[in-house]
């Protein structure tokens, strides 16, 4: 499956970081060479000759969304299929039959829910329907990261790197 890595953070000392390698080194062990581009340090996929079908965006999110230069691409990117001008089924990503989002929230999961997960949303509600019809979607996050333990982050490197094994879709 030919698979895209995509990063959003602006300091290579982090946890998003850790997500990215972790990520990286699983879908490389199970055979799978990623593409993986970071963002921040001024990468751009390049979506018109790449058919991708599985894309991963590693990113934290603040403020309840993905940081702004994600937005920034995803709309760069996005926009034309989004907003009616050209059909979704032209999208860059119209290939894309799995979309996952590994992310961590300085909040908890109570409330990110009460404040109607805006993050969750520009993915599902904007990302999703530019992707195959029959993309699988998965929403892969740490919460309360602030008051997490080494232990609680190194757990859910973890079960990060369970998800990305070879053969391994959600449901």
């Amino acid at each position: 499956m030919k698979t895209l890595v995509m990063q959003a953070h602006p300091l290579d000392e982090s946890f998003s970081t850790a997500l990215l390698q972790a990520v990286r080194q699983t879908l490389e062990s199970s055979g799978i060479s990623p593409t993986v581009i970071r963002l921040a340090q001024g990468e751009e996929p390049d979506l018109s000759r790449a058919n991708f079908e599985h894309v991963i965006a590693v990113c934290p999110t603040w403020w309840g969304s993905p940081p702004a230069i994600l937005l920034d691409w995803l709309q760069r990117t996005l926009a034309p299929y989004v907003d009616g001008n050209q059909p979704a089924s032209c999208s860059p990503l119209r290939l894309v039959r799995r979309l996952s989002v590994v992310t961590s929230h300085g909040s908890s999961r109570l409330i990110n829910r009460l404040q109607g997960e805006p993050g969750r949303q520009t993915w599902s509600r904007v990302v999703v329907p530019c992707c195959h019809p029959e993309v699988k979607f998965e929403w892969i996050s740490l919460y309360k990261i602030d008051r997490s333990t080494p232990e609680q982050r190194a757990t859910f490197l973890d079960d990060v790197s369970s998800r990305f094994t070879s053969g391994r879709v959600p449901a």
